[in-house]
């Protein structure tokens, strides 16, 4: 029998819940731990504040708060672009990047890996796709309620 799609959101839910709690640790929040692996995997033209708010959808003053905690914790640092100065790259520390081997997204990616390839292909592949609709309903309602505001005004 197959689950409900409500039952299976709420494991979903429990599973995003118990990572969440996880990711309390090392002195990091949960967007600090994401911005860490952000800037450890990012193209050096995308390690910026306006790339890494844009990537986790979030604001550039929520971007900045957590990069802010990171430059003072000494995990991030501000680099000059070496063709124009102007520009700013943030850049993991040494600290930073050794910090990630405590990253508590480990823990998921642990239980991740008990999965035989068939349900870890299956799971990587249904996830994508439930993420893929969560995105393009969220971009749905803000254009629906950008696309109000005018008339709220008028």
């Amino acid at each position: 029998m197959r689950p409900s799609a409500r039952a299976t959101a709420e494991v979903m839910a429990q599973v995003l819940r118990t990572t969440a709690s996880l990711a309390f640790t090392e002195g990091l929040n949960p967007a600090q731990w994401a911005a860490l692996r952000y800037f450890a995997g990012a193209n050096p033209s995308a390690r910026s504040v306006v790339a890494f708010a844009r990537y986790h959808g979030t604001t550039k003053g929520t971007a900045s708060q957590t990069i802010a905690a990171l430059l003072k914790k000494g995990l991030l640092e501000r680099h000059k672009g070496e063709r124009d100065r102007r520009t700013i790259s943030l850049v993991l520390t040494d600290e930073g990047r050794g910090l990630l081997a405590h990253d508590p997204l480990n823990e998921l990616a642990a239980a991740v890996g008990t999965l035989g390839e068939h349900d870890h292909r299956a799971m990587a592949a249904a996830l994508d796709q439930i993420l893929r609709t969560l995105l393009a309903r969220r971009a749905g309602r803000n254009g629906r309620r950008n696309r109000a505001e005018p008339e709220a005004a008028a």
